[in-house]
């Protein structure tokens, strides 16, 4: 019905792209003979910066364009763009242009391995869930599997934190449902999870010459974040089935340089990267897609990070294993389960089941790992009483602000009061935040706790 409509919309686009750039073209003619009597390095540099581009004039630029979005957005590829240009008919056309006629259709980086690192930026971000779901999507039309879209739940548990895994998880759903996908479920793990500590050091084996230089970094100030970044990430999450190693680390580094302020754990996993197989060329074209979708401060940022990798990577022959040593044995599965479940059902009203269940249809492991290890390991802790460490929970997540941390902040208000907090002390939780986050998102974490108290006092809850 609306196929006309767009193809009108396209041809004008086009149109006006080409007499848009016929100036722009011209000043470029007489920046170039500037340069030819400016023999200044610089201007060398900004020769080669041409010369390297895909190039070609707008029109060119917006079909190359269109070809890539058609692969990527399959029937209703330009309802977006189309939506956009009702209001922003030049920012539609340098969408195209730019972002898929120039960066997405580079050759380096297949199309599937683009959508990996656009799919785990918009991840990151938390907030962008309509283009979350068109790219999602999008990785289908090029060529994914449904069993790798599930893994990078289990990547961003790991690097993004449950939130951005938890709010993903619908919209996986959604697509699964729309496309008639008969997925079956990754089986949980069965073992009794007492080696994952000596698992968690064969993985960091992999991706590092010196994995003991890693742990005994983070053992200095807390041991326990070691052992649990051993034990938990390194594992349990990041060891598992479903995802290339190289597949893995293309999508660790696009959530790290998205995130930003990742310098250490970006440098450790680009050379993990290439570790695992990645070539600089993949990893470069990786993050310059990140100028699109997270933005040029964020690409520019990693890639200070990845120059100092490349320029100083080399071939070294291994440090001595850390798996060779000997290993603690880490605690079972059932013990954790068990204290997990008793300390959620403090908070949550007995949910502890129906939290393990409700991914059941996906990914059964993400029930069990946010009930051994968040409630299990962390929350269980005596170093904080529940109210406090509940208080503490809310103000991270407040602080977050993103869309993906909502149905936490949620939660954790909930089990705030369950835990003995009253309205006042979240209120003040949240006013805390306003030198250190600014003012517009408390008032959106406190938009969320007007509706928590009203439910609670509907539920005829105590103040």
């Amino acid at each position: 019905m609306h196929t006309i409509r767009r193809r009108d919309f396209l041809q004008r686009v086009t149109a006006a792209g080409a007499l848009t750039f016929v100036p722009v073209a011209a000043a470029r003619q007489v920046t170039e003979k500037a340069a030819d009597m400016n023999e200044s390095t610089a201007q060398a540099g900004m020769t080669t910066f041409r010369g390297a581009s895909a190039g070609g004039t707008s029109v060119e630029r917006f079909t190359r364009g269109i070809e890539v979005l058609k692969k990527i957005g399959g029937e209703g590829y330009d309802i977006p763009v189309n939506r956009l240009a009702q209001v922003a008919p030049d920012l539609a056309r340098f969408t195209v242009e730019f972002a898929y006629g120039d960066v997405l259709s580079r050759p380096g980086l297949d199309l599937r391995l683009r959508q990996i690192a656009t799919v785990a930026s918009l991840m990151g971000q938390g907030s962008v869930q309509p283009q979350l779901k068109y790219h999602m999507t999008g990785f289908f039309n090029a060529g994914g599997e449904p069993a790798e879209l599930v893994e990078l739940l289990f990547v961003s548990i790991a690097i993004l934190g449950f939130p951005a895994s938890i709010n993903a998880v619908p919209i996986v759903r959604e697509i699964f449902q729309a496309r008639k996908l008969a997925f079956e479920p990754i089986p949980p793990v069965s073992d009794d999870g007492t080696a994952r500590y000596q698992r968690g050091l064969r993985t960091l084996d992999d991706l590092t010459d010196n994995a003991a230089k890693y742990v005994q970094a983070l053992s200095s100030t807390s041991p326990e974040l070691a052992r649990w970044s051993v034990e938990f990430v390194y594992g349990e999450t990041l060891v598992r089935e479903g995802l290339e190693a190289k597949v893995r680390q293309l999508a660790i580094i696009s959530m790290l340089a998205t995130a930003g302020n990742r310098s250490e754990q970006l440098r450790f996993h680009i050379e993990g990267g290439l570790r695992a197989g990645l070539s600089q060329t993949e990893i470069t074209e990786g993050l310059m897609q990140l100028a699109v979708y997270a933005g040029f401060p964020s690409a520019l940022n990693a890639f200070a990070v990845a120059n100092s990798v490349f320029s100083g990577h080399e071939q070294k022959p291994a440090a001595s294993s850390a798996a060779g040593a000997a290993a603690p044995a880490s605690e079972d599965r059932a013990t954790r389960r068990d204290r997990g479940l008793a300390t959620l059902a403090k908070t949550s009203a007995h949910a502890g089941e129906a939290v393990v269940k409700s991914f059941n249809d996906l990914a059964p492991d993400i029930g069990r790992a946010i009930v051994e290890h968040s409630y299990g390991d962390i929350f269980s802790r005596p170093g904080l009483d529940a109210k406090t460490r509940e208080l503490a929970a809310c103000s991270a997540l407040a602080a977050v602000g993103s869309k993906a941390m909502e149905t936490p902040l949620r939660v954790h208000m909930k089990a705030a009061l369950a835990a003995g907090a009253t309205e006042a002390q979240i209120v003040e939780t949240l006013l805390n935040l306003l030198p250190y986050r600014g003012y517009p998102a408390v008032e959106e974490s406190m938009r969320v706790a007007g509706e928590v108290f009203a439910d609670h006092k509907r539920q005829g809850g105590m103040r």
